[in-house]
């Protein structure tokens, strides 16, 4: 029932195993994963600590314990997970490494061994140009309400057909969004009812030239269904900033800001680089603002500090900078995502009584036409440390916000600082937490200042590559045509 995703049927089995056998600890996991899934995390949690002191399922609670308390702030062994994940002493998914230690070279120790290949055995690929149209393929779960389509939709549009056949395929999308989309291709193929041995013969029957994994690792992928027969080159690229671990992919699609060459020896996918951000984007500006502050809970006075990324992003050294800028600027409130209740009660407790609760204020989820409206009231965007921004990154760039990001040493903490270098706005990129915090706080004290840059990022929005679909286009066609020989 648990990988049916029918949750209630797969705890009400569970805790009956539980009611004959109290010891029997695939339940107790099994349990834990279930009321995970229904956004039960206090539960959760105290089951998947339980676990830890089971030696057969350590790991695997560990793992759960880490994903529950990323998702609720709560920080209370934040130092002694991170010590843990830096050292390599457990091995957990690569997406929970990276969002943890920025460090390129230990974030592929552990996806490696994560992906339990510790002995690199790339496929021998070179492959001349095909001398008809080229068969690119794209694999994707996000064609739905998720921000990897928000990203990459208007893409597709632009791919020279001339050049290429293109072919989606395709789980866990939503006919809303496919009819958005399905023009732009030769076949939109819908592997949702296709076990993997179906999906993959399904794949190779295609005979693509190129195959790009829009989701590779992240949740609810099929990589499973990727072997050597899927096309003659898999790239991987957009969903997750780091090395797989994995050989089955042959290369990644990047740019030199996130993954400077230097840094090469630490991804298994050899890197294809695009000439400015790697990071694809609708190529739409929003910079018209028709809803007022108070629709959204937001105070009419005062500077609106927003991070609306999702809480996993959230870690107590960041935000305890945040509540330094709080303290000194009296005017200043503090805009997060609402993910659920504990992270709020966390959050709160972190806060305690250094500044008045009321000045951090949490946005419910919204309809994406309606977060977009309401993001054009925040007054500066605050990027988070480890884990950037990356569409919110994007959407606060794109309605002119200025944009302060600390550039960091792994793919994860440096994609705003290549979103913010192709807009050429290099002055809200910084390099220490020192500064970090002196730029939001000149721009808190100098209204001026901070008008001067917005006007700035509004001009280069119309005048810089960054918004240019067609250019992105056209360069990501010149990039993966390089794998040829």
């Amino acid at each position: 029932y648990l990988e049916l995703g029918e949750y209630d049927k797969s705890i009400e089995h569970a805790k009956n195993a539980l009611n004959i056998d109290s010891e029997y600890h695939d339940a107790k996991y099994n349990l834990a994963l279930s009321l995970f899934e229904k956004k039960d995390y206090t539960e959760s949690l105290s089951i998947a600590k339980n676990l830890i002191n089971v030696k057969s399922h350590k790991a695997k609670a560990y793992e759960l314990k880490i994903r529950i308390e990323q998702l609720i702030c709560d920080w209370s062994s934040y130092e002694n997970t991170n010590e843990l994940l830096s050292k390599n002493k457990i091995i957990v998914h690569p997406f929970l490494h990276i969002s943890h230690v920025m460090d390129n070279e230990k974030n592929q120790i552990n996806a490696k061994s994560w992906a339990n290949q510790l002995a690199s055995n790339k496929r021998d690929n070179s492959f001349p140009r095909p001398k008809s149209k080229i068969k690119l393929g794209f694999l994707c779960g996000e064609i739905r309400n998720h921000p990897t389509y928000y990203l990459i939709r208007n893409l597709f549009k632009h791919i020279d057909k001339e050049i290429f056949s293109v072919f989606m395929f395709s789980y866990n999308h939503n006919q809303t969004e496919k009819n958005e989309i399905v023009q732009y291709f030769t076949d939109f193929v819908d592997l949702d009812d296709l076990d993997d041995n179906d999906a993959n013969k399904c794949l190779s029957d295609y005979s693509l030239d190129i195959l790009i994994d829009l989701t590779t690792i992240i949740s609810h992928n099929r990589q499973s269904i990727l072997n050597d027969n899927s096309a003659k080159f898999i790239i991987s690229y957009l969903a997750f900033p780091g090395t797989t671990g994995s050989n089955l992919y042959d290369f990644m699609l990047t740019d030199d800001t996130v993954t400077p060459e230097t840094q090469q020896n630490y991804f298994e996918e050899k890197f294809l680089f695009l000439p400015n951000t790697y990071q694809v984007n609708n190529g739409e500006a929003n910079i018209t603002e028709i809803t007022t502050r108070e629709i959204f809970n937001l105070p009419a006075d005062g500077v609106i500090l927003g991070s609306l990324n999702q809480s996993f992003k959230l870690d107590p050294i960041m935000f305890d900078i945040w509540l330094q800028i709080l303290q000194k600027h009296n005017n200043t409130y503090l805009w997060l995502l609402d993910e659920n209740e504990e992270m709020k009660k966390n959050i709160n407790a972190f806060v305690g009584d250094r500044v008045d609760l009321n000045r951090i204020i949490y946005a419910k989820r919204l309809d994406y036409p309606e977060h977009l409206s309401r993001i054009q009231h925040t007054d500066i965007a605050l990027d988070t440390r480890i884990y950037n921004g990356h569409t919110t990154s994007i959407e606060m760039i794109q309605s002119g916000i200025p944009l302060v990001t600390l550039k960091g040493n792994h793919f994860a903490s440096r994609v705003s600082a290549s979103i913010l270098e192709t807009l050429k706005i290099d002055e809200l990129i910084t390099t220490n937490l020192d500064d970090y915090k002196e730029t939001i706080s000149n721009l808190v004290e100098n209204k001026t200042m901070r008008n001067e840059i917005k006007n700035t990022m509004r001009v280069q929005l119309k005048e810089s590559n960054l918004l240019d679909i067609k250019l992105f286009a056209e360069s990501f066609q010149k990039t993966i045509l390089k794998i040829f020989t």
